[in-house]
């Protein structure tokens, strides 16, 4: 009679959703859980199906959930929607319960917070994953009863410092193409090239001052400019694009979905100053000027950035004095001093060897098996 004892199947909820920085830490961890043999559930909020980045994740391990904010000016429809988000926590408990994971992953954005509270309710061990220098509101507070919390920046504030560890912040794509193909895939012609990103949405401070600037960029700079698909409508209505076509060294897109092939062909990008972007940028070592969102929580876009020009990886614009003259009078200096910058890269000692994803699953694994 054969005798052995057969293995528990694992299993674990990730929740994370809204932003594309909730969300691309949370798939890179929940394609890392499955390469492990994990049984993974993913909870997200039911408008983040309009990233193409959700198709990552299998249709049978997608649990959508209707969840909005609360308004803090306190009117009737504050009490609807108390309602509402009081219908929602029931509805993630019972799934959660159902499901029974061994432990629960969150990444934030409003979904994380019925998971959490769902996850301290039913004892089961909770993972949060802080992706800024400072921790936004809904990790702070669930931090109290998380038992690790995976933090993208070595000085992380206003976490408990004994249960954090740096690990890096997950990313999707973590391997350079060969330029010679990234060229070809953008019909790209230039050696020098210069990246425009400001998220899959857009950013209309951004785009209206590169707008006034783009013509004064040296023909021999090529662009590629990834509008945001809201702002690429705008310029549509409001015909920039035909100025834009007349131009031969700018490549313009609603937004790019291999950014893989972005990252491995610009020498420089002006970029917003969000966790993911920020580790995208680190991993294919790219100087940037970064235009932090004025008003982030906590000013967390600024303390993001700052982390990097003071390693002499980068230059900042605040969004107060950020004109036409101070982008071309940044972008001027950072070609002129761009070996010196990219140099500054290869100072940076890795983590490791390996990808943060995998040492934040090794980790759990470690502590729950």
């Amino acid at each position: 009679m054969e005798n052995y004892i057969k293995k528990k199947q694992i299993k674990c909820i990730v929740s994370g959703g809204k932003t594309g920085g909730h969300l691309i830490p949370g798939i890179a961890v929940y394609e890392e859980l499955k390469k492990n043999g994990i049984e993974v559930k993913y909870i997200l909020n039911a408008t983040d199906v309009k990233f193409p980045v959700v198709d990552r994740i299998a249709v049978e391990d997608r649990i959508f959930v209707n969840i909005s904010s609360i308004s803090r000016k306190i009117t009737f429809k504050t009490f609807i929607d108390i309602i509402k988000l009081l219908k929602t926590f029931f509805s993630v408990f019972g799934k959660i319960k159902i499901f029974n994971p061994d432990f629960v992953i969150i990444t934030g954005g409003y979904i994380s917070n019925p998971v959490a509270l769902s996850a301290i309710l039913l004892f089961k061990p909770l993972y949060i994953l802080e992706q800024n220098s400072i921790a936004g509101i809904t990790n702070r507070f669930y931090s109290i009863f998380a038992r690790k919390i995976f933090t993208s920046f070595e000085a992380t504030k206003k976490i408990p410092s004994k249960k954090s560890e740096f690990t890096g912040n997950p990313i999707l794509f973590t391997h350079s193409v060969e330029r010679s193909e990234a060229k070809k895939f953008f019909g790209i012609e230039g050696d020098f090239v210069l990246g425009i990103t400001t998220g899959s949405q857009g950013a209309r401070v951004v785009n209206d001052v590169v707008y006034e600037i783009v013509e004064e960029i040296p023909k021999e700079i090529s662009v590629i400019w990834s509008i945001g698909a809201v702002e690429f409508e705008r310029f549509k209505r409001e015909g920039y694009l035909s100025k834009l076509e007349n131009l031969l060294n700018v490549k313009f897109y609603p937004f790019i979905e291999r950014m893989d092939l972005f990252y491995s062909i610009v020498d420089m990008l002006i970029s917003r100053a969000g966790a993911t972007t920020i580790a995208e940028i680190m991993n294919f070592k790219i100087p940037t000027i970064f235009i932090p969102i004025k008003n982030s929580p906590d000013n967390h876009q600024f303390l993001n950035a700052n982390t990097l020009v003071q390693k002499g990886l980068a230059f900042l614009i605040e969004e107060d004095k950020f004109s036409k003259e101070t982008l071309i009078e940044k972008i001027n200096l950072m070609k002129n001093r761009i070996v010196e910058f990219k140099s500054n890269f290869s100072k940076i000692k890795p983590l490791s060897g390996k990808r943060p994803q995998q040492i934040i699953v090794e980790k759990i694994l470690s502590l729950e098996r």
